[in-house]
């Protein structure tokens, strides 16, 4: 979605969605989607982040954009049976199952599952887009709660709240990550915690969006698995997670007027191993140890905002952006040194994303 950027702002997720995303998304090729992931490769890389969730359709541009830059994708295929016959249904969850056999093995690309969202999928096509994944043995990645809409919707329909929803349909459970989650109950809360559902919280987002600001705090102090998101370049509007990181912090500090709320370590935590352990790869990464992938950053703090240097922790959280990180290494390998891309032209690679972009703007 890096090739929307800026070109949909200032509205809610509604008008964000329906007027102004899909229709573009109608239009998109494997070949837009290709561009659009090595654009986001590339700002990830540069900003510091080693691994992401994705979910979008036509994965395998994205994960050919993950092999050719070297970060790491956790890569979920998008499906939805909004406005959809069962023959084409039936043909998306097919298309995901091959999607995931193609890439099951592979070293840097770990395929799963994307419903959507429960406004865009039907009760019969959640309940099998489940069955796929416990089959398979991967994630489940969806939105859930995003809005207050989607909560009243949700209970108009189905007499209860969307978690609830969830739950009768059997879909919580440790593979599922939901996105969002900003609008939950307390005992929905607690059903997230008691299957080991993680949350990809999006702070600067759901701001944006004028979504409203998750219960980071009490999830967190239920137990509940909390990692960090930027939700995309489309409505963001950058991808770089040190932002997240500070708004995750000051967001619960100033809305529950307690600056202990969510401590720098806490934050800090949600971008790394907590994020690690949302995906089920605390064993690989998220954090610097013996015996795990070699993912990592160098920051560089010689720079004014991290002078004086007094708590170089407080400083990564609260004064750090992408641009201070100076070598970005993923899976042993080193994709950036001194700020410069090993793995692709930069230039170039700017080039074609702004042509990919301005040729879909011009598609009728």
């Amino acid at each position: 979605m890096t090739l929307f950027r800026g070109i949909a702002d200032d509205v809610d997720l509604s008008e964000w969605l329906e007027k102004r995303i899909f229709p573009l998304e109608a239009k998109l090729t494997a070949d837009d989607i290709y561009c659009g992931a090595m654009a986001a490769a590339l700002e990830m890389i540069k900003s510091g982040t080693t691994s992401f969730l994705d979910m979008y359709f036509m994965m395998d541009s994205v994960a050919k954009a993950c092999k050719e830059t070297g970060i790491r994708g956790f890569l979920s295929a998008g499906i939805m049976d909004l406005g959809a016959t069962p023959e084409e249904a039936e043909k998306k969850l097919k298309d995901c199952e091959q999607f995931i056999s193609r890439w099951a093995s592979d070293d840097l690309v770990t395929p799963s599952v994307g419903p959507h969202a429960i406004y865009t999928c039907s009760e019969d096509f959640l309940r099998r887009s489940v069955a796929l994944a416990q089959k398979q043995g991967v994630l489940i990645h969806m939105h859930l709660s995003e809005t207050q809409k989607e909560v009243e919707d949700c209970k108009k329909e189905h007499g209860i709240a969307p978690a609830e929803y969830l739950e009768e349909l059997g879909l919580l459970c440790p593979q599922l990550v939901v996105a969002h989650a900003v609008w939950l109950a307390e005992s929905e809360m607690d059903l997230l915690k008691s299957r080991g559902v993680g949350v990809a919280h999006c702070p600067i987002s759901n701001l944006k969006l004028g979504s409203g600001i998750a219960k980071v705090y009490e999830m967190r102090k239920k137990g509940i698995r909390v990692g960090l998101g930027t939700d995309s370049a489309a409505s963001n509007n950058n991808l770089d997670l040190f932002e997240e990181i500070k708004f995750a912090a000051l967001l619960q500090k100033g809305t529950l007027l307690d600056p202990k709320a969510i401590s720098a370590q806490e934050a800090l935590d949600m971008a790394t191993i907590d994020g690690a352990k949302c995906l089920g790869a605390e064993d690989r990464i998220g954090s610097i140890e013996e015996g795990k992938l070699a993912d990592m950053i160098l920051i560089d703090l010689a720079n004014p905002r991290f002078t004086p240097m007094h708590n170089v922790l407080s400083n990564i959280v609260y004064s750090a952006n992408g641009s201070d990180v100076i070598t970005t290494i993923i899976n042993g390998k080193v994709v950036m040194e001194d700020r410069r891309l090993l793995t692709l032209d930069e230039g170039e690679a700017l080039k074609k994303v702004q042509t990919a972009s301005d040729d879909l703007l011009k598609r009728k």
